[in-house]
Parts: C-alpha cells; sequence; structure tokens
C-alpha cells in the first residue's frame, strides 16, 4: 500500500468519525429545544393540578405501568404502582393542594424518555387555610407515550441547609 493511499483512508476515517460526531451534536439539538419545550409544559399543566388538588387531572398524567413510582420527602412515601399512588395522593390532596416555585430546571432526553430536575420551593395550600413554603427539589423520569410525556418516576426532597 502506497504512502498517499494510506493517508487517504486515514482522511476518511477521520472525516467519516466528524461526520458522525456532528450529525449526533446537531440531531440532539434539534430534538432538544422541542423537547423542553414539551417537558415545560407539561410541569405547567402538573403544578396546576397538584395545587388545585385534582386527582382525576393528576392521575392521567402518570404512565400507569407496574414501574411508576412517586416518591415524597416524608419518610414512608415510597408508592409504586397506580393503587398506591393513586391512594397516596388521594390522601395528600385531601388536605392540602402542593405546588412548585420552579426556579431551576434541566431537562434532558433521548425523545422517549426525560430526565428532569428541579430546585425551588413547594407551597402546600392547606384546605383549612394556612400556607407553608419549603426549599424543595425533585427529579423525575417521564416518558412519552402516544405523543404524551407522562411521569415514570417522581422523587421529591427537602435539602438540607447547604
Amino acid at each position: 500500500m502506497t504512502r498517499n493511499k494510506r493517508k487517504y483512508i486515514l482522511f476518511q476515517v477521520v472525516f467519516i468519525f466528524a461526520f458522525i460526531i456532528s450529525v449526533n451534536s446537531l440531531s440532539a439539538q434539534k430534538t432538544s429545544e422541542k423537547v423542553k419545550n414539551e417537558i415545560t409544559e407539561t410541569l405547567k399543566i402538573w403544578n396546576t393540578a397538584c395545587k388545585n388538588a385534582k386527582l382525576d387531572q393528576v392521575m392521567p398524567m402518570l404512565d400507569i405501568t407496574d414501574g411508576l413510582m412517586v416518591v415524597g420527602s416524608a419518610n414512608g412515601e415510597i408508592n409504586k404502582g397506580k393503587d398506591e399512588v393513586k391512594a397516596w395522593l388521594s390522601q395528600l390532596f385531601g388536605f392540602a393542594g402542593f405546588s412548585w416555585e420552579m426556579t431551576r430546571i434541566d431537562i434532558d432526553s433521548n425523545g422517549k424518555t426525560a430526565w428532569v430536575f428541579m430546585d425551588g420551593k413547594m407551597i402546600v395550600d392547606f384546605h383549612k387555610g394556612g400556607q407553608k413554603i419549603t426549599p424543595y427539589r425533585f427529579t423525575g423520569i417521564l416518558v412519552k407515550k402516544k405523543g404524551v410525556w407522562k411521569w415514570r418516576l417522581f422523587d421529591g426532597s427537602v435539602p438540607q441547609q447547604e
């Protein structure tokens, strides 16, 4: 093999790798803004439904599978599957509505699955009056089913004083 032929093959290999990297990067950027907007809208709808303690609006936003998990910030608040999650949310919504002041939202996605991180505050509006505001974070995994983003995992936490 001649020296020029080796250079030509090396050039082709480098070109192919550069092309693949740039195509992957461009396609990720194209879907990223669209997905971010969809997830942001989903978070707004979720926030409103939880604030108004509307179980009938929250349940359709969940991916009703055996893998569904909703974890609250208090000890023992680990609920898996439709029945456990529904019972727990019914109990919570029976005395208060919950919403979040989302000061930081990070979203990543591969197109069918999205990962969300939120940092901010949780606002609890008690039905008998009064309100409690707490620093709060949640992470979540959402899956896209029939064009709609649904929660597969929600994990909330109250951060320690930093």
